[in-house]
């Protein structure tokens, strides 16, 4: 027994035995590793699992999507996007425009990695690229301003004047999309840098297209409930005042009121164009009597973001220059002194390699 014991307890018994510890204590480690990894990346997959949405909203899903151009889309589109709550149409266009939204910033980063990362990018290419940039800022501000709209919708405004806002929104947010894929429809160089940028701007365009129609669909079927319940309440006298005073304008400017103005134009700048003598804030001479001699010139000296209409007098002459009023230079209003006599003229043309978005002589 002594011997035994001896031997269990000899050097080498001892250590294949610290080996074998060693060796089981390794293994121990690894599978608890193994389970706390397992319990992690189930947690983290749940935490990363949308909510699908519940029957009623999915149900209301479908129904305002129907109006659509790209129903499936429509659907998958905020259906896959998370567990919303959507009880009406409004609930649905905003959730669509929310990722509408996260779709453009997309698309800007991949510009922006065109730019950077591209080699051999044409002269025109890279306008074209800018270009897009642009449009896409556009789009942005577009789709913010739809989205504040929309959560004052109906109130604020009269239902026709806020269908016209919403409306005229979304349709500059997809002619965007179009015209940024216009600068690269020219040569074969052009068009490998569009087939990158295509089902971005594509995807964009269709969920603006949605977004558009399930507007009008919500926008036309208020306006009729309105004009119905109108009807019923003839004898009311304000309603009678407004069918007298307000009137469509077949020509297709919009509505018009009795004196032919638009409805959108403002009292202030009725009084600015009715009448005979307007205060010029910056006068446009080309012969130098003027404060300035261009109208570019006029236009970058024009305050940012201004809160009333900033008259840019242009006297009679030839101005051969192409004019670009950016985003910041809001409320600027040109004066001529008569279409005969005040003449802007640009030479920019998709020929001599400029791109469609910069040919336009007034450009704003």
């Amino acid at each position: 027994m002594a011997s035994s014991i001896k031997e269990i307890f000899s050097k080498d018994n001892f250590k294949k035995n610290k080996k074998i510890v060693l060796l089981s204590a390794a293994v121990a480690l690894l599978l608890v590793a193994a389970v706390i990894g397992i319990a992690a990346g189930a947690s983290k997959a749940s935490g990363n699992r949308k909510n699908p949405l519940s029957p009623s909203s999915h149900a209301v899903l479908r129904s305002a999507c129907s109006s659509t151009l790209y129903p499936e889309l429509c659907i998958s589109a905020v259906a896959t996007s998370g567990g919303v709550k959507l009880t009406s149409q409004k609930d649905v266009i905003e959730a669509s425009l929310n990722l509408t939204t996260i779709a453009v910033e997309h698309n800007y980063f991949t510009v922006k990695k065109l730019i950077k990362n591209r080699k051999g990018l044409t002269p025109r290419e890279k306008t074209a690229l800018h270009d897009c940039l642009e449009t896409i800022d556009e789009t942005l501000d577009e789709l913010h301003e739809t989205l504040e709209d929309l959560q004052m919708y109906p109130n604020k405004k009269t239902l026709r004047e806020h269908a016209g806002d919403l409306k005229t929104l979304i349709s500059s947010a997809i002619t965007n999309q179009e015209t940024c894929l216009d600068g690269f429809s020219h040569d074969d160089a052009d068009k490998k840098v569009r087939k990158v940028l295509l089902k971005g701007q594509v995807h964009v365009e269709h969920m603006c297209s949605n977004a558009l129609a399930m507007i009008k669909n919500m926008t036309d079927t208020d306006i009729a409930n309105f004009e119905l319940k109108a009807k019923s309440f003839s004898n009311n006298r304000k309603l009678k005042e407004e069918e007298t005073t307000v009137s469509v304008d077949i020509a297709g400017a919009g509505e018009v009121d009795a004196e032919g103005w638009p409805t959108w134009l403002s009292a202030g700048d009725r009084r600015l164009l009715q009448g005979s003598s307007v205060r010029a804030d910056a006068t446009v001479a080309a012969n130098g009597s003027g404060k300035f001699k261009t109208i570019a010139a006029a236009v970058a000296a024009a305050p940012d973001n201004s809160k009333r209409r900033y008259v840019i007098h242009i006297k009679a002459g030839v101005y051969r220059e192409n004019v670009e009023v950016s985003k910041k230079k809001k409320n600027i209003m040109f004066m001529g002194d008569g279409r005969t006599r005040t003449i802007i003229t640009g030479n920019r043309n998709v020929v001599d390699g400029s791109t469609t978005f910069h040919s336009a002589t007034v450009d704003s």
